[in-house]
């Protein structure tokens, strides 16, 4: 069986007034019966990096898929491992989060049927996968959970 190492999750989120909020994206109906015998879920932009892509082209190119324009990108500090029945191969995930500045929401129907801005107790309790959990829980503390994220995790910014 074989390792993935390229993959990587990306939460992002928005600070509006009062809170921060995360997006989420709906599993569809089709997706799931193919790869998951029916069962939806939460989950978050997630991909691979491509031969010769950095990881910072890797995350906009996912999140342009959605519709969604960063404005920074993070590291999250964190990495889990999954088996991944959809490609059925090992995955060990990296984890970051994207500031978004503009969000024209765009779905694929075959993967996704709605998506949300979520605060944190709300994507906590929409997520259930614990790998999922554990790198919001760390993309919060070290990002969204400070006056002043650590510019040493900022891999991103856009240009002014």
């Amino acid at each position: 069986m074989n390792l993935a190492t390229g993959v990587f999750d990306v939460w992002p989120f928005r600070r509006d007034s009062d809170a921060t909020r995360f997006f989420l994206l709906y599993t569809s109906q089709t997706k799931a019966d193919r790869y998951f015998n029916g069962g939806r879920f939460w989950q978050i932009p997630s991909n691979a990096v491509r031969e010769g892509e950095s990881i910072e082209n890797a995350i906009l190119r996912r999140l342009g898929d959605n519709g969604l324009t960063a404005s920074t990108i993070w590291a999250g500090e964190h990495a889990y491992i999954i088996y991944n029945r959809r490609f059925q191969e090992m995955q060990l995930i990296g984890v970051y989060a994207a500031e978004i500045k503009r969000a024209d929401v765009q779905l694929d129907p075959d993967e996704n049927s709605e998506y949300g801005w979520y605060t944190l107790d709300e994507s906590l309790d929409r997520v259930h996968f614990r790998g999922l959990k554990e790198g919001l829980r760390s993309v919060h503390e070290y990002i969204t959970g400070v006056s002043e994220p650590a510019e040493e995790l900022c891999l991103y910014r856009e240009s002014k």
